[in-house]
């Protein structure tokens, strides 16, 4: 199996929650690729496993919280994790652990009549073992965190539990044995309660960028006014 065209799609990220809600507020994304199979060369007597690359989900979160002595905002820590390692039959990956041979069989992949006639995810793997395929995925995540505080989620505890905090989220998204990777950066603050920044950056952002005061004070400015 050969993974290729990796992305994370602009026009697939959505925001959740806002300024006027207490529910907790993230964004919609989704990491896109496309997997193919050759066909055995022997057929049905060469087997019917495929070997499968390890999908990498990667996550460093970044905590800060607010000092009202100094009126700073202050780094307070950070935890890295492969959060597929850690929870592969999460929600957020039961595409991919469960469902993506199945998936092959969607009419958006033109699936032949024979490989579209499947109903499991098993029947699928060995019919695409034998004949060989191409078709695309999708993994969708939602990261999130609450507005009013609060610890937990899929990253694990919180390292700042107030209603005045901010989270970055780093991501470095991929597969084992294939050098392309698809990366973004989440940024979200809430201050007394209210969101105040509600960002999401596709790309390899550098931490100096991210925590510059000028670009923390232009996203707060366009959550305000409604220019995301």
């Amino acid at each position: 199996m050969t993974i290729s065209n990796l992305s994370i799609p602009s026009e697939r990220i959505d925001m959740v929650g806002g300024r006027l809600t207490t529910a907790p507020a993230g964004h919609h994304f989704d990491l896109s690729f496309r997997v193919e199979v050759k066909p055995r060369m022997l057929g049905r007597i060469s087997g019917e496993d495929i070997e499968c690359p390890v999908l990498q989900w990667n996550e460093r979160i970044e905590w800060f919280d607010y000092d009202s002595a100094t009126q700073k905002w202050r780094f307070v820590g950070d935890n890295s994790k492969d959060m597929y390692e850690y929870k592969p039959t999460s929600h957020t990956f039961r595409v991919w652990h469960s469902y993506r041979y199945l998936l092959a069989t969607d009419v958006t992949n033109n699936p032949p009549a024979e490989l579209k006639a499947l109903s499991s995810d098993e029947e699928a793997k060995r019919w695409i073992a034998r004949n060989g395929f191409a078709w695309n995925l999708a993994i969708r995540d939602v990261p999130a965190m609450g507005i009013l505080g609060g610890s937990g989620g899929g990253g694990g505890d919180s390292l700042v539990t107030g209603d005045t905090r901010r989270r970055v989220i780093y991501f470095d998204l991929g597969f084992s044995g294939h050098a392309q990777r698809a990366r973004c950066v989440q940024i979200l603050e809430t201050q007394q309660g209210q969101l105040t920044i509600c960002h999401l950056i596709r790309g390899e952002i550098q931490k100096a960028t991210v925590d510059h005061p000028d670009n923390l004070e232009r996203w707060r400015f366009q959550l305000r006014t409604g220019h995301q």
